[in-house]
């Protein structure tokens, strides 16, 4: 028989629900007598989704679904067009990258990387902590920072378990401990599959600019920004933080070379896998032509021009379903089966299916417009303190707050915010949607700091104190490199 809640529980349960309709009903009677009619329900509804958003009475998931019900009730969208984004490209883009992270799973590729990486580490206490967060944040580019947080843990485990006692085992600890947690969210931001927020960005430039913000041109803005911030990530820890952290024993070095024994051979599925895995990526990387001025680079779109990233991930993830790998006693299996495939997180897309239908009805209501002259006070601000000021904003707000969330609800805001200040809308949405992955401080920012910290290898003070600083950093540095990078993502 189910235990039943506790009272209290109960009614801060129903504080929360109700939080979403209260949220409505103060937009309903704050929102100015000049707003169009269906602009102030959908800023109603806004309000609702991102009252649930961020306190999460309900999955979010769940709360994703609201427009499907209140839109066509409140007569903003038809329910044709409410559902439409749920079929996003960008949507089957992200089921794509989850479909073959959960191949390179199942047939073990991403351990064998880590572990090779972290093998080659020289014995210092600071090249094993590079190694670590070079192996994850390269990871995380392609599979979720979750699962990337929850591989790399336990091999860090059985690493510090092999240190000793002391200051300098327990900095060393410490330090790759949140290491793994920092590398995992900033590898996200490499890639549009790397996280969540990528995706619901990418969407927001879509609406926002019209214009579709496709992989290969998003590798030149994330790329950079993951080999600038790990580095400077790694040096707060090595050299300011920990600098004290021991170093490889012999032990330490003997139990990596066994688990890398233990893998054997790339061959068999493995070697499949990692095959179709690289194809997709190229595939991505290739889609678009590359015009370098003296000279231009084809893409697969002067051959196949309605070819999209989407199409090309769910290729390469029917492709896994559809070919055999040999393992190693012998048999031979589907590179991926409808197990691991039901084991993804299915609701992450209805959440993007949500976000984009919101952002869509926020432009054809009329809201948008109405943002963009309601935010005039600030548009008079300089860019520079525009910027900064939002992404503090994101970092603090993110910091408690899920930042898938936070992304979906301030994104149309920053459109708005843009165009009030008669600043290209681009960069804006590049700083806030990246912005919402750089949350250091508390366990419950993110989930490699939740994983990190429920490991009890490392103290709430030593992530606050590390995180605190990288989230000022990571604020500084990713504002000064958008507005270098960004032009590179038109």
């Amino acid at each position: 028989m189910p235990h039943a809640d506790p009272a209290g529980a109960g009614a801060l349960r129903w504080a929360l629900v109700a939080a979403g309709p209260l949220a409505a009903a103060a937009a309903l009677a704050l929102a100015p007598a000049s707003l169009p009619p269906a602009a102030t329900r959908t800023l109603a509804v806004g309000a609702w989704m991102a009252a649930w958003w961020i306190l999460e009475p309900l999955p979010l998931a769940a709360t994703s679904l609201l427009p499907l019900v209140l839109f066509p009730l409140l007569g903003i969208a038809s329910l044709r067009d409410t559902a439409a984004p749920y079929a996003h490209d960008i949507v089957y883009l992200f089921l794509a990258g989850l479909l073959l992270a959960a191949a390179l799973e199942r047939w073990g590729v991403h351990r064998r990387l880590a572990l090779g990486l972290v093998r080659r580490a020289g014995a210092s206490g600071r090249g094993l902590l590079l190694a670590v967060m070079a192996a994850t944040a390269l990871i995380s580019m392609w599979l979720s920072n979750t699962a990337t947080a929850a591989l790399m843990l336990p091999i860090i485990v059985a690493i510090g378990g092999t240190l000793g006692e002391g200051e300098g085992p327990r900095q060393a600890r410490t330090a790759l401990v949140l290491g793994m947690a920092y590398a995992a969210s900033l590898g996200g931001m490499g890639t549009l599959v790397g996280t969540p927020p990528n995706l619901v960005m990418a969407g927001a430039v879509r609406t926002v600019t019209g214009q579709p913000l496709d992989f290969g041109r998003y590798l030149l803005v994330g790329v950079p920004i993951v080999l600038v911030l790990v580095p400077l990530a790694w040096a707060l820890l090595a050299l300011v933080l920990f600098p004290r952290a021991a170093g490889l024993g012999a032990d330490a070095r003997a139990t990596l070379d066994g688990e890398v024994r233990a893998l054997g051979p790339l061959r068999g599925g493995e070697a499949t896998v990692l095959a179709i895995f690289a194809a997709v990526a190229l595939g991505w990387v290739a889609r678009e032509p590359k015009d370098l001025g003296i000279v231009r680079i084809p893409g697969l779109t002067d051959l196949l021009p309605a070819l999209g990233d989407a199409t090309i991930g769910l290729a390469g993830a029917l492709l896994c379903f559809a070919l055999t790998g040999r393992r190693r006693d012998g048999s031979r299996v589907p590179l991926l089966t409808w197990a691991e495939a039901r084991r993804i997180p299915w609701e992450v897309l209805l959440f993007f299916g949500g976000g984009l239908s919101l952002a869509a009805a926020v432009e054809s209501s009329g809201l948008a417009a109405a943002m963009v002259a309601a935010l005039g006070g600030l548009a008079h601000l300089p860019p520079l303190a525009l910027e900064l000021l939002l992404a503090v904003a994101m970092v603090a707000v993110g910091e408690f707050a899920s930042n898938v969330a936070l992304a979906a609800a301030v994104l149309p805001l920053a459109g708005a915010l843009a165009r009030a200040a008669g600043m290209e809308p681009l960069p804006l949405l590049l700083l806030t949607g990246l912005s919402a992955s750089l949350g250091f401080a508390l366990p419950v920012a993110t989930p490699p700091n939740a994983i990190a910290y429920a490991s009890g290898l490392i103290r709430a003070r030593d992530m606050l104190r590390a995180g605190l600083l990288l989230d000022l950093l990571g604020v500084v540095v990713l504002v000064g490199l958008l507005r270098l990078l960004a032009p590179l993502a038109r």
